[in-house]
């Protein structure tokens, strides 16, 4: 029998949440009883906190990828009369995982404040029964997993000013959530909060405290994202610890696990308003109802994917019985086992990113450096190779968006059946470090080395002449670009500075770099896929970023350019929305470049900065295409393929013309259709092939309305 670490009833307290103000605050937590043991035997206090922030690292890790898995099944067809409804579910979806990084990165930092060791593990605890909400299953998004996610969510006792219908529904997706958890309760997240916000607030000793770590941890500034509504999220958490006053860093401790609680748990008392925010709770039950509503309609909610989809081989037969532990674990595996040779190896290079991506954030916060240069020259804003870990991290979060993305298109089995693969999130054979910094860089090598070698082996040998998917091109160019900066570190030497961007190429990147690759729809990546004198000619909100003289000249006057201006937030509206300003040295680095003309890279006339393209859709997943001697329209055919975020809301705001409109988009055609081709249209990745040529049939058959 597992061995039970905790005695019953002992977690069972939860801190006392009020909405004031639109914001969820703690207004008070009840300590267990102190008859009650935290532990089963007792732990010193320092330590128990420890062992609670080992629990909840893992808890956010593995709700993080369970709502992500359940976010990438969501299918969001162009042409299906219910797309809007399915994006945005699969929005909230996205945004809850997102901030439970931010809960993970948080949990990270407060290992740090302990003298803890950090943890990045998932289910792997001897005590996840007692302790963990559910079940690890990766599962497409249905009422029974989202019936999990709501009650694990949900705060302990019910609000008394809920609907009686809303009541009665909960209820339900309780008994619900049980069924679905395989006959296991479900247990509730906030508590484990609530104990730690009880030992950071009355029982730890003042030498309990580490203050020398705040170079080591994430910060908001760093990863911070703020959504664009309520409605979508909430301001991601990332709580660190600067403070050297003792009574400031507790107190600042049990504030980051109250809100940590407060953003999973908490309740509106009134419908939250324009500047309210919702709990995952809230957005769960959300969520619920809508795909309840949608499954009524006979909407299609997901792709059919397998559940807990995996790498693993299928043991050979041995003569005889094994024994039913043995048999019950292969069955389990078998039901997600990807056999289908390339799906299988699409699902192994995403798990080589998986483990670059937790490598690389587990680097991250163990080094003690800034993030960029403050220096004179051209160096000033480069990256550190602390920095680097950090972007490369976010650029591994967009890789593996786009590989699961086609991983849910798959076929799971060979031949093909009714199932179709996903991303499975195996973790690697070990999460360790080695000790020494080059040996650290020379571990990340030998992953991305690996990734290279796969597909250039089993997805896209340098052979394969036709039919070559940009993106896994794009793949192998960043990766070997990536690999000598480790190759150097490895090798106990700086940042070769030919790796580093410099010029026009530098103040690109310092605006990708801000968004974190990621895309703003209000603004776009509009200075994306474009050359020096594109970018100087481009309008954002109405004007060009950078002042020209009256004679074609840039005017080297940073103050009278409206893009340090907005950087510097003097501008009506700070850029970039919806995350934290570019730091200070690098708006000094753009300042300086405008100063000196904008200097354009050698040879001129380069694309600044370059997206990786998508992942070539599988044929099913295309919208039909008519027959050939069919004449296309814009309505019927042309129009869904521009998305309204970010297509439709970048180019009203850059060039001030509707992509749903069909005036608009027949008077800019061709410019369109340049664009489309070049790569540098949308502005977070290029169209496939078959896309392009249905906008480029359309205006072949002149461009009928």
């Amino acid at each position: 029998m597992r061995r039970r670490f905790f005695t019953p009833g002992l977690i069972a307290v939860a801190p006392q949440w009020q909405r004031t103000d639109g914001e969820l605050r703690v207004i008070g937590v009840v300590p267990p009883d102190p008859a009650t043991p935290a532990h089963d035997p007792p732990l010193d206090p320092r330590d128990e906190a420890v062992f609670l922030l080992t629990a909840a690292a893992e808890i956010e890790h593995a709700l993080m990828v369970q709502y992500l898995y359940a976010a990438y099944t969501v299918r969001v067809p162009a042409d299906d009369p219910n797309s809007d409804q399915l994006g945005q579910v699969q929005e909230l979806l996205t945004q809850i995982a997102r901030e439970e990084m931010g809960h993970l990165a948080t949990v990270q930092n407060l290992l740090h404040l302990v003298g803890g060791p950090l943890n990045f593990n998932r289910e792997h605890s001897p005590y996840a029964s007692e302790i963990y909400p559910f079940r690890f299953k990766l599962e497409p998004l249905t009422l029974d997993s989202l019936a999990k996610y709501v009650t694990a969510e949900s705060p302990l006792e019910v609000p008394s000013d809920l609907p009686g219908d809303d009541k009665a529904l909960l209820v339900q997706i309780s008994k619900d959530a049980i069924r679905s958890n395989d006959g296991h309760d479900v247990h509730h997240v906030g508590p484990i909060f609530a104990r730690l916000a009880h030992l950071f607030q009355a029982v730890l000793a003042d030498d309990d405290f580490r203050l020398d770590t705040f170079g080591q941890q994430a910060k908001f500034q760093d990863w911070g994202f703020q959504p664009a509504s309520p409605e979508t999220g909430e301001t991601l958490i990332i709580d660190s610890f600067p403070n050297t006053d003792v009574d400031q860093v507790r107190a600042a401790a049990v504030t980051a696990v109250q809100k940590i609680a407060a953003q999973g748990e908490g309740f509106d008392t009134a419908p939250a308003g324009p500047t309210g925010s919702e709990s995952h709770f809230e957005r769960f039950f959300d969520i619920y109802k809508r795909v309840s509503q949608l499954s009524t309609a006979g909407a299609v909610i997901t792709w059919p994917v397998a559940e807990n989809p995996n790498t693993t081989s299928a043991p050979p037969e041995q003569p005889g019985l094994a024994d039913m532990v043995t048999m019950v674990q292969e069955a389990q595996l078998s039901k997600g086992r990807i056999n289908h040779p390339r799906a299988r190896a699409w699902a192994q290079l995403f798990n080589l990113r998986y483990r670059m991506l937790l490598a690389r954030l587990s680097h991250f916060l163990r080094l003690g450096q800034n993030l960029y240069l403050d220096e004179s020259g051209a160096q000033l804003g480069d990256r550190t190779p602390r920095g680097l870990l950090l972007i490369w991290t976010f650029d591994e979060m967009r890789h593996l968006a786009k590989i699961a993305t086609k991983l849910v298109q798959l076929p799971k089995d060979d031949p093909p059946g009714q199932l179709h693969a996903g991303p499975p999130f195996e973790l690697p054979y070990t999460l360790n470090l080695p000790e020494s910094e080059p040996q650290r860089w020379r571990t990340h090598l030998d992953i991305s080395r690996a990734a290279v070698r796969l597909i250039r082996q089993q997805l896209q040998p340098d052979t394969q002449v036709q039919n070559r998917d940009g993106f896994l091109d794009d793949l192998v160019k960043l990766d070997e670009q990536t690999q000598t900066v480790m190759q150097a570190l490895a090798n106990g030497q700086g940042i070769p500075s030919e790796s580093l961007p410099r010029d026009f190429q530098k103040a690109v990147r310092i605006l990708e770099d801000a968004i974190r690759g990621f895309t703003i729809g209000q603004h776009g990546n509009f200075w994306a896929g474009k050359t020096r004198d594109q970018f100087l000619k481009t309008r954002v909100f109405g004007v060009h970023p950078v002042e020209s003289n009256p004679d074609g000249t840039v005017n080297p006057d940073p103050e009278a350019a409206h893009l340090v201006r907005r950087l510097q937030g003097t501008e009506p509206s700070q850029m970039p929305l919806f995350r934290p300003a570019v730091p200070p040295e690098r708006i000094r680095f753009i300042r300086d470049w405008i100063s000196q003309g904008c200097p354009d890279n050698e040879p001129p006339g380069q694309v600044g900065l370059k997206h990786e393209q998508d992942p070539v859709p599988e044929p099913l997943s295309l919208p039909p295409q008519p027959p050939s001697t069919t004449p296309l329209s814009f309505e019927a055919d042309i129009k869904g393929l521009f998305r309204e975020n970010p297509d439709r809301v970048a180019m009203r705001a850059i060039a001030g013309f509707d992509l749903h409109r069909f005036d608009d988009v027949s008077d800019h055609a061709d410019a369109i259709l340049a664009r489309l081709e070049d790569g540098s249209m949308p502005c977070d990745g290029s169209w496939p092939p078959d896309r392009i040529a249905l906008f480029r049939k359309w205006i072949e058959d002149n461009k009928r309305p």
